[in-house]
């Protein structure tokens, strides 16, 4: 009876250690002991820099195991899905950013981040102004006062990515200065600087590293810088160039990075993993990785995300209809 007895503990503890070993459960931290962040970009690019930049971090300071996932299946709607219908325990997790909400006003995405998802984090560049307009070295529109006044009496072809970043920021222009524009197909912002020189186009929106040294060697002309904010900020990397407020244009733009969980997840779990991800960009381990490529970023206060995200996903739900591209 004793060997029986002693057979059945061992049994048991041996049950107990392998339950140990696997994922489930919390660490000390309070966190899942592997968390799963479903990131809808390719590998080696800036979304799944910044994705494994932080979780490497994270993963030090919490002591768990997060993992990268690269799901890009249904151009993003897989990953979004699979953490929408997640268990709401912060074993999986969504790291994208705007082009989420671009989806939701398109109709490519039938949910919404704000309504649908819990918001963990919203971050942004620490780069005020991100992007900037731009026209041919030789344009005769040279000035914001000289392409406004072109653009009240004639069509300006301006250069974009369709249903991309640089669409909704020239949709955004338009509504505010209200210039005569034709958008032209052009792809990325290497190819539309490409077609800005070759002259197929007259002004694109690109990002501003992008831009630096076409400007410095006179092939653009940088008219303004589209801020992130109010406060009109200028650029770090185009310190010379006004910003849209200061030259009579109200139009700001922000890609915001976007930390969802489940709907259902609690607030307590979501502030966890805030005050993680927090840490986690201002430390030096990340920033040595992120600085150099123009990517450092922080993070808005906890309690202002779920706002922010509604509030940027009702300005591009409205660019998107006067652009027209809203899927049926």
């Amino acid at each position: 009876m004793k060997k029986k007895v002693l057979s059945v503990m061992a049994a048991g503890i041996l049950v107990m250690a392998s339950l140990t070993g696997c994922g489930g459960g919390s660490s000390a931290s309070g966190l899942p002991k592997t968390i799963e962040v479903q990131v809808p970009a390719a590998a080696g690019g800036g979304t799944d820099v910044m994705a494994r930049a932080l979780t490497t971090q994270i993963s030090q300071d919490a002591g768990i195991n997060m993992t990268v996932v690269n799901n890009t299946d249904g151009s993003g709607v897989v990953a979004m899905e699979t953490v929408r219908t997640a268990k709401p325990d912060g074993s999986k997790i969504l790291q994208f950013h705007t082009t989420m909400l671009i989806k939701t006003a398109t109709g490519v995405y039938d949910k919404s981040a704000a309504e649908d998802f819990k918001i963990i984090g919203v971050s942004q560049g620490v780069e005020k102004a991100q992007y900037t307009l731009v026209v041919p070295g030789d344009s005769d529109m040279n000035t914001m006062d000289a392409f406004l006044e072109k653009g009240k009496s004639q069509e300006i072809k301006v250069g974009v990515e369709t249903g991309g970043t640089s669409h909704i920021i020239a949709g955004l222009f338009v509504q505010a200065s209200g210039i005569n524009a034709r958008f032209v197909e052009s792809g990325s912002d290497t190819e539309k600087l490409t077609a800005l020189v070759g002259g197929t186009i007259d002004a694109a929106f690109v990002n501003v590293n992008q831009a630096k040294q076409y400007v410095e060697s006179g092939k653009a002309i940088a008219l303004g810088v589209v801020s992130n904010g109010e406060e009109g900020a200028r650029s770090t990397v185009l310190p010379d160039v006004p910003n849209m407020q200061e030259q009579g244009v109200d139009c700001t733009f922000s890609t915001l990075n976007l930390f969802c969980g489940p709907k259902d997840m609690s607030d307590e779990l979501a502030k966890q993993l805030y005050d993680y991800y927090a840490a986690a960009a201002a430390s030096d381990g990340v920033n040595e990785i992120l600085q150099p490529a123009g990517m450092a970023m922080e993070f808005l206060p906890y309690e202002d995300g779920q706002a922010k995200v509604a509030e940027q996903q009702e300005s591009i739900t409205s660019v998107v209809e006067m652009l027209g591209l809203k899927q049926n």
